[in-house]
């Protein structure tokens, strides 16, 4: 079936829409709301050329187990969307909580009083007070994963629209009181997101500084063990981070889109024509793209007045574009292994055997996939 091929390509659009190409020819598509989506099942072989592509478009929420495969496809866009959508029934049971608050406000420590983690693989991680959050600052110190507790997506009330003085009192009791009905959810699932130091919200700004501060302590502190004088040509800022009030210190989780969309007569899908030439696995998107994966590797467009594209391979490190001179990468690995690289599209590093992947070939897809 085309749901168990293997996906050769996933696409998170600048409107945060998703497309995800398999093996065998079929394409899922998920609106941007991630309510419904669009599946272009494999072309048969064995059929007329000019006979259309087979369709399946459903509720996200009512999909049947044949297309599972849109799990993973939500799962991409929730790791790297501003919001995510969480569906209780496409869910499994172990990775859902009980949620005991509807307040997503958090509260982070203040430096002096915070007891920063230092990861295997050294990544520096920083908790909220009360735990329901956390930032993960990778190796490398230029990207970061955060987790937190996100209720479930909730179906929409029209206490939310009425206007009625008492909408928010009428709101909070629905969703607080257990089994409540109205596709109201008891239950929360641990979100997972990844997000570069380039392009920060304002919820991981604080606690951002925060690691970055221990990061910059921690590489001094290991460096003096290995040069003698201590000196070091830091690749950031040194992270100073002033003490903050306590509002300053708290910031608020990103919240699960609704159940339902209000206009899914907006939604816009990507349709073949039959009589086009057969496009190649890596034909590059016509739109703009905020994430790209392919082949196990990631790549991120962050659009601004300058542009840039970061890589990051899965190994702790990251390659980013330099800016106005986009022939140009600086490939930041942990700092205790070779510090920064910089690589020109001209002269890239040959494929060594044994290594993990190949900086040429990623580097030359990203030029690639940023040229567009």
């Amino acid at each position: 079936m085309e749901t168990n091929a293997n996906v050769t390509l996933m696409v998170l659009y600048e409107d945060e829409s998703v497309e995800v190409r398999y093996g065998n020819g079929a394409e899922l598509q998920l609106s941007p709301c991630g309510c419904e989506f669009l599946l272009l099942k494999a072309a048969d072989p064995r059929g007329h050329p000019l006979q259309p592509t087979e369709r399946v478009r459903q509720r996200t929420r009512f999909t049947v187990s044949t297309y599972k495969c849109l799990v993973a496809a939500l799962a991409f866009r929730n790791k790297y969307s501003t919001r995510p959508y969480l569906v209780d029934e496409l869910i499994p049971a172990d990775q859902k909580q009980p949620f005991f608050s509807i307040d997503s406000e958090v509260q982070w420590p203040q430096v002096s009083h915070c007891d920063s983690e230092l990861g295997p693989e050294g990544e520096i991680i920083i908790r909220s007070k009360d735990g329901r959050a956390e930032l993960m600052l990778s190796p490398s110190g230029e990207d970061f994963t955060v987790k937190f507790k996100c209720t479930l997506s909730q179906a929409r009330n029209w206490h939310h629209h009425n206007g009625s003085p008492n909408t928010q009192h009428q709101a909070v009791n629905n969703v607080a009181s257990p089994g409540g009905g109205s596709g109201i959810s008891d239950d929360s699932k641990e979100m997972v997101q990844h997000h570069s130091c380039c392009a920060v919200s304002t919820t991981w700004s604080y606690p951002l500084s925060l690691a970055q501060h221990q990061w910059t302590h921690t590489i001094d502190t290991a460096l003096e063990h290995v040069q003698a004088n201590g000196s070091r040509t830091p690749t950031q800022e040194d992270g100073r981070v002033s003490e903050k009030v306590p509002e300053e210190r708290k910031s608020h989780l990103p919240q699960a889109l609704p159940l339902s969309c209000p206009t899914p007569h907006w939604h816009r899908w990507k349709l073949k024509d039959p009589l086009a030439k057969k496009e190649h696995s890596d034909d590059l998107p016509t739109e703009l793209v905020k994430v790209m994966w392919c082949q196990g590797v990631t790549y991120r467009i962050l659009c601004g007045a300058v542009s840039v594209i970061e890589v990051s391979p899965g190994d702790g490190s990251l390659i980013r574009s330099n800016g106005v001179l986009d022939s140009y990468f600086t490939h930041y690995k942990p700092e205790l292994q070779s510090g920064e690289v910089t690589y020109h599209l001209n002269s890239l590093p040959p494929d060594v055997p044994g290594q993990p992947y190949s900086v040429y070939s990623i580097v030359n897809r990203a030029s690639r996939y940023f040229a567009v």
